[in-house]
């Protein structure tokens, strides 16, 4: 048998787990997760869902493969429609846009209690999402940024509490830059947001120099946004002086 070896990612994700519960994985695809926590005895009991039929079938394989099956029940769910009110202790939704996650607990909100604990880890719309868990009745217990083989990763433990959770900002900026980057990251100087705040400065101010010389309303907007992405990023790294 192959060595099981999880993603930097996932393993950070395993490592956040509140030990000793039931864990439902949502959007689990191979069962990577959960074969890992169940090998780990990270949790008693490990629900691994997943929308599309093929990825259920692999994850079965695999659990099978690793000798997990006593521990990890399968179930083909579209989010957490086939999780019962208080069976899991902690849900993790990983690798999924921050707007799918959103409906996600949007339309399961009758399983997730003030007690669940919420391991989110969305791949696009961020700080969009960032905003409506702050607006939603969701506290960010704890906020990781991880880099792997290129990529950035943010992974959110949070919990939901029903109150909406105001950023307290000294102006519009401030607020702006800690919905894009993490209020906690950047306080606490996490050096993965510092690499990805280094690499979007590249990006943005090289394409403002290819189209400041452009004269068109259409590029004037677009110099407008670039401008702004600018002054927050270099807002944000002014955390780490």
């Amino acid at each position: 048998m192959n060595e099981f070896k999880l993603s930097k990612r996932l393993a950070c994700v395993a490592g956040i787990i509140n030990p000793g519960g039931v864990l439902a994985d949502i959007g689990t695809d191979h069962g990577y997760l959960p074969v890992h926590v169940a090998k780990n005895n990270i949790a008693s009991k490990v629900i691994a869902m997943d929308v599309r039929k093929k990825p259920l079938e692999k994850a079965a394989e695999n659990i099978k493969l690793y000798g997990v099956s006593q521990k990890v029940e399968l179930r083909l769910s579209d989010g957490l429609y086939k999780l019962a009110e208080n069976e899991a202790d902690t849900i993790t939704i990983c690798g999924m846009g921050g707007k799918l996650i959103q409906s996600i607990l949007e339309n399961g909100s009758s399983k997730i209690s003030e007690n669940t604990q919420l391991i989110l880890s969305p791949q696009s719309e961020i700080r969009e999402f960032r905003k409506y868990l702050s607006e939603s009745g969701y506290e960010t217990v704890k906020e990781y940024m991880i880099s792997e083989d290129g990529q950035f990763y943010v992974i959110i433990d949070c919990r939901r509490n029903g109150y909406k959770n105001e950023l307290i900002c000294t102006g519009e900026t401030e607020k702006e830059v800690y919905y894009r980057y993490g209020e906690e990251l950047l306080k606490e100087k996490n050096k993965s947001i510092r690499e990805y705040l280094l690499r979007e400065l590249r990006i943005s101010q090289g394409v403002r120099n290819k189209l400041e010389n452009i004269n068109n309303d259409k590029i004037a907007g677009r110099l407008k946004e670039l401008d702004f992405d600018l002054e927050c990023i270099k807002y944000a790294l002014e955390f780490y002086k």
